[in-house]
């Protein structure tokens, strides 16, 4: 069954929303209207709240990245063919959105995004008047979060169906947005389908993984050189391979060039897809976190 991806800014009402999302849903499964075999299913809702991680985690980066990474692996231990999983949280990287859709699609199993469309202007004015101040997040990390916010669009598959729910508390409007979930994903309104790209065979070569490893070090390896030699941005060809590298306007760190290369291999590393794919499924993934 599903996963549903809550994204907006801080303090949008992300977890008001995936919180009555989820009594929706559950009421959903309940209901002796629901087939047999969708009653059984089990509905989980993960979030920063319910894995006790703090909003100073935003606050560095490293601790940041720790938090996304613990995050990630709950969601991945719960997400299967046969429970609901409500992932709430910033979810704001678009990279990040798409490991997830990968997570999902890999089991078969439908994806959408769920947007709080809550202005910036009044996400500083619901965090600044949060009575706890544990529940509040800092200035400079709030202002840092909604600069660096990637808006889901509908256009591009990882974030599609799109679902965007107003800010405005207005039951109607919510309900509606529910349903349009529950009709999408839970009650088989997204077929998905198998792809060479995320539904991965076992290959039998022996040298997979020094492949894996070498392979996507060789794009990366490609990537730092035309940055030096001619800077960043533009479509970059790639040896013995049928897609060109999209190059971002920026060039690219080698911090972040590694960061990509590890979470495909990570992705990958399990689930081999075979030596002459290799390069083909990096470039396309590469090509993902950064198209809009």
């Amino acid at each position: 069954m599903p996963l549903i991806i809550i994204t907006g800014y801080p303090s949008s009402g992300k977890t008001t929303r995936a919180t009555h999302l989820h009594t929706y849903l559950q009421a959903k499964l309940d209901s002796p209207d629901t087939p047999p075999q969708q009653r059984s299913q089990k509905l989980h809702l993960i979030s920063p709240h319910t894995l006790q991680i703090s909003r100073t985690s935003y606050s560095t980066a490293a601790s940041e990245k720790t938090a996304r990474a613990t995050e990630y692996s709950a969601i991945k231990r719960a997400l299967s063919k046969d429970d609901v999983v409500i992932a709430d949280g910033l979810n704001y990287i678009k990279g990040y959105r798409y490991q997830l859709f990968c997570e999902a699609k890999a089991l078969l199993t439908p994806s959408c995004v769920v947007h709080v469309a809550a202005p910036a202007e009044k996400c500083r004015e619901w965090n600044a008047a949060r009575a706890e101040a544990a529940e509040r997040w800092d200035g400079d990390t709030l202002e840092n979060l909604v600069f660096r916010y990637e808006e889901p669009n509908g256009m591009v598959r990882w974030d599609s169906p799109l679902f965007t729910v107003p800010w405005v508390d207005s039951e109607g409007e919510c309900e509606a947005v529910w349903e349009g979930v529950w009709e999408a994903v839970c009650a088989g309104g997204v077929k998905v389908r198998a792809n060479q790209a995320t539904v991965l065979k076992p290959a039998a070569e022996s040298d997979y993984l020094y492949e894996l490893d070498k392979t996507t070090q060789d794009v990366v390896s490609l990537v730092l050189e035309h940055q030096k030699n001619s800077g960043g941005g533009g479509e970059l060809p790639v040896p013995e391979c049928g897609k060109v590298l999209e190059l971002p306007g920026q060039d690219l760190t080698v911090a972040q060039l590694q960061r990509i290369r590890r979470q495909f291999i990570a992705l990958n590393r399990q689930h081999p897809v075979g030596k002459q794919r290799i390069r083909e499924l990096f470039v396309e993934y590469f090509n993902g976190n950064f198209r809009d």
